[in-house]
């Protein structure tokens, strides 16, 4: 299952991680995706979708 929301393709982010004794190692950033019902096309669509755009699209409504 990969982890791409599907409305703005965003998907993985690397960055660093840095410890209290300011060591940097890399690491990976996930989205928060979750399964919502949203109206795509003019139709009930269920999609995976970032939560930056569920709050844009209940803004847009």
């Amino acid at each position: 299952m990969s982890r791409v929301c599907e409305i703005c393709g965003r998907g993985k982010m690397t960055g660093k991680q840095v410890s209290f004794s300011n060591k940097k190692y890399n690491r990976t950033y996930d989205l928060n995706l979750q399964k919502v019902t949203m109206e795509v096309e003019g139709k009930e669509q269920t999609v995976k979708a970032c939560t930056k755009c569920i709050r844009t699209a209940k803004k847009a409504n």
